[in-house]
């Protein structure tokens, strides 16, 4: 391959491509990072062993490979710098604190559902693989996967709403400045 039909190979993909790294990583610095080792691997594949059968399928693979490597090398509880610096402009510090119990809260509902709901709920919805992938990590049926992670969904959910039920409910008895009130 020649330096013109790598050019407008890059050129044709990498919109594609910059979609898939955004979906995975949720954060347009990691996603540019990743299309660019991407035009860089494919630039080193194309010279050393030619061009690849099915050029697409090819740097779409490796994208979604190398964008998921990109989250798995975060360290565990690392906020986005995006999503932390939006959170700071949005919020005043109670309600940053409100949405910090929420996300732990969501952490322990995962922890306590069963191994294998857990699981498939964390690498679809917190690691972002997508079915047919999980059914392989797992070694079970896609169906089975679909069917367990729509039962931890629901649970999640009940357990989740029963939460915040139980927060109000306390709220209220206690109103907002926390002091018990008297019953009417």
């Amino acid at each position: 391959m020649n330096i013109a039909a790598y050019k407008r190979a890059v050129i044709e993909l990498r919109p594609a491509l910059l979609l898939v790294a955004k979906r995975i990583t949720r954060n347009s610095e990691d996603a540019e990072d990743v299309v660019q080792e991407v035009c860089l691997k494919l630039w080193h594949r194309c010279r050393t062993s030619g061009e690849p059968d099915n050029m697409e399928a090819y740097c779409v693979t490796m994208t979604k490979n190398i964008s998921i490597d990109k989250i798995r090398g975060r360290h565990p509880g690392e906020p986005l710098e995006e999503l932390q610096h939006a959170e700071a402009v949005t919020h005043l510090p109670d309600e940053l604190l409100e949405i910090k119990e929420d996300h732990a809260l969501i952490h322990r509902i995962i922890a306590s559902l069963p191994p294998l709901q857990g699981k498939i709920l964390r690498l679809k919805e917190i690691e972002g693989y997508e079915t047919d992938e999980i059914a392989a990590f797992t070694g079970i049926a896609t169906e089975a996967v679909r069917n367990n992670l729509s039962r931890a969904r629901r649970q999640l959910r009940e357990v989740y709403l029963n939460c915040l039920q139980k927060r109000e409910n306390r709220v209220g008895v206690f109103g907002n400045d926390g002091i018990k009130q008297d019953a009417l």
